[in-house]
């Protein structure tokens, strides 16, 4: 009778080790989601990515949208740019899709809009033929691009100025989001870090 009770009492134990798992997966999951939504309707801005006044790296890819061209940040200079990287697996990604497309029709003759997408050409093709986006789209299966502006997580926007310097970064969820993104940082605005 002894050995069950022990059996049932190590089992006992593993199940609660095991719940206990599960709740931490869980409280880092809607820790991530606030990082991504936050309480304000502003980016996200975080201490990840380039510094602010440095330049932007460069990069030269195809432009997927139209398959002819080539995106690259010396083709952007000129005017201010909106990078935002963006993959087609990301649901906070999916519900930007439309609010994007909105964006661009409503700013595109101001400044650059450029959806650089983490996933195959085709995934990126389907995600911009759902939502009707006409932004130029830069493929980076490789996560090269990703790797050189430092971006960790999706949505992510950069806003550089004419002369391809960053000018304001941070996750972005919204409409408002990616119009805050055009003004110039406060002096006072919060950081915080990505976790992970």
């Amino acid at each position: 009778m002894s050995g069950i009770w022990l059996v049932s009492y190590v089992a006992l134990w593993v199940l609660l080790l095991l719940m206990a798992l599960v709740l931490l997966g869980f409280v880092r999951q809607l820790g991530l989601m606030q990082l991504r939504l936050g309480p304000e309707s502003e980016p996200l801005t975080t201490r990840e990515g380039l510094e602010y006044g440095t330049p932007a790296p460069e990069f030269e890819v195809p432009n997927l949208l139209d398959g002819k061209g080539r995106i690259s940040m010396r083709s952007l200079k000129g005017r201010p740019s909106i990078l935002v990287f963006f993959s087609p697996a990301c649901s906070a990604c999916l519900d930007l899709a439309p609010k994007l497309a909105e964006f661009h029709r409503s700013f595109r003759r101001k400044v650059n809009v450029v959806l650089i997408s983490n996933s195959s050409s085709q995934s990126s093709l389907d995600v911009a033929e759902t939502f009707k986006l006409k932004m130029r789209i830069a493929g980076d299966k490789s996560g090269a691009i990703s790797r050189a502006y430092r971006v960790r997580a999706t949505p992510f926007a950069y806003r550089m100025d004419a002369g391809g310097i960053v000018r304001r970064r941070g996750l972005v969820g919204s409409f408002e989001d990616l119009e805050d993104l055009l003004r110039d940082p406060q002096k006072d605005e919060v950081q915080v870090s990505l976790p992970g």
